[in-house]
């Protein structure tokens, strides 16, 4: 069933159009032609549209913050009628007042809420913490916030609390170890799906304009978007290369090093002159005046000092805990270094995942729900702080290992 929402967004991205064009961009037969001009009158109704000689959008506020959301939802292969129901509006609205909450905050059909949650969750924007009680955290993103805005709903998200999640780790992990002896074959297309995730999301995070549908066909049907400019597309495929290689790498143990590092950026940003060197210039990270990097003169230096205090983590014995610790620092501690012109922050997480997984932590992903938080703990800090970062890693990591175990069990 068409939506107005399907109607207004294809208006919007021709800029005018007559029913006939929406009928047929639509796919749909011509016996829905009324149907598809009442939603249009809906719309003009609402101030989204106006029909003159042609079906065009109003130039206003509203109708520019309803295209942006949308927008936003087939970026990321979200359902987009399914956040604009009335019933996960308020779902939402309630939710965000609670860190963690049940039905019982929320008060919808029992077959509903599951619904709504399972969604929400599968778009990366809720944590499942359990099943019996179905008990959830929704994610504070921007997106979640302006969505609840568009629709006049009350926006005041709890302020999350910083939780260590080792216990609930080594609890999925568990499961996580049997299931994989029992199902590797599908844990492998699980994890080749969430490869493609991480891609996305990890580019995404630095401007890459590809959506997920995109870059999902560009990587296994090779198909290129015609809307795209070449350096999008060849962005992805030179990340994949090094993700690729970061996959293998740790399944077979090898330890990261200089040469590897540069490797990886090389192979990741083979886009640029600079792939696989360290600058050789002071940089800056652009609108964020209080990140400091390091001067180039001495990056060489501080990466020895880092890969010495890694070269002594992987002689240790090590939980849980210690390895997302490490994780954590080091993350912030490359960031920081900052050693190559381009391609910092990619890298980075590219390094993190490489220590995380071959301490055998699956962590393949980073949910859409948790962009926000890490960006403001990283790249958009004002302050270091490595205990908020491990704990969201560890957060995440127990989301990626909940998802996965959920995925295989269902």
């Amino acid at each position: 069933m068409v939506s107005k929402y399907d109607v207004f967004y294809v208006i919007a991205k021709k800029g005018e159009t007559s029913i006939s064009e929406i009928v047929k961009k639509l796919n749909k037969d011509k016996e829905d032609y009324q149907n598809i001009f009442n939603k249009v009158f809906v719309l003009e109704k609402e101030k989204y549209v106006v029909r003159k000689k042609t079906i065009q959008i109003v130039n206003e506020p509203k109708p520019i913050q309803l295209f942006n959301l949308i927008s936003f939802c087939i970026h990321n292969s979200i359902n987009y009628n399914i956040l604009f129901k009335q019933n996960m509006l308020e779902l939402l609205e309630k939710a965000s007042k609670k860190e963690f909450f049940t039905n019982k905050d929320i008060m919808i059909h029992p077959q509903t809420f599951k619904l709504y949650t399972e969604a929400l969750a599968r778009y990366g924007f809720l944590l499942i913490i359990s099943k019996k009680p179905l008990r959830c955290k929704l994610l504070k993103h921007h997106f979640i916030i302006d969505l609840l805005k568009f629709f006049n709903k009350k926006t005041t998200f709890y302020k999350p609390k910083e939780y260590n999640f080792t216990k609930e780790i080594n609890k999925e992990m568990k499961k996580y170890r049997k299931n994989l002896k029992i199902h590797p074959q599908e844990f492998q297309q699980l994890e080749n799906k969430d490869k493609i995730n991480f891609i996305h999301a990890s580019l995404s995070l630095e401007g890459n304009p590809m959506t997920l549908p995109e870059t999902q066909k560009l990587i296994l049907k090779n198909l290129i978007p015609e809307t795209k400019n070449l350096q999008s597309i060849q962005e992805i495929n030179n990340y994949k290369q090094a993700v690729d290689l970061m996959v293998k790498n740790t399944k077979r143990k090898i330890k990261l090093d200089i040469e590897l590092i540069l490797k990886y950026h090389e192979l990741a940003m083979n886009q640029i002159v600079e792939a696989g060197t360290t600058r050789k210039q002071n940089v800056i990270i652009k609108n964020n005046p209080n990140f400091k990097t390091s001067n180039w003169i001495n990056i060489k230096q501080k990466l020895t000092n880092l890969l010495n205090k890694y070269e002594e983590f992987e002689t240790k014995k090590r939980d849980v805990n210690s390895i997302i610790e490490f994780a954590a620092y080091f993350h912030n501690e490359f960031q920081r270094i900052h050693p190559f012109i381009d391609g910092n922050s990619r890298t980075t997480r590219l390094l993190t995942l490489h220590i995380l997984r071959k301490a055998r932590i699956p962590i393949l992903d980073i949910p859409l729900g948790y962009f926000d938080q890490y960006l403001d703990l990283t790249k958009r800090s004002k302050k270091r702080d490595d205990d908020a970062l491990k704990n969201l890693l560890g957060e995440i990591i127990l989301t990626n290992l909940k998802n996965m175990n959920r995925k295989i069990q269902s």
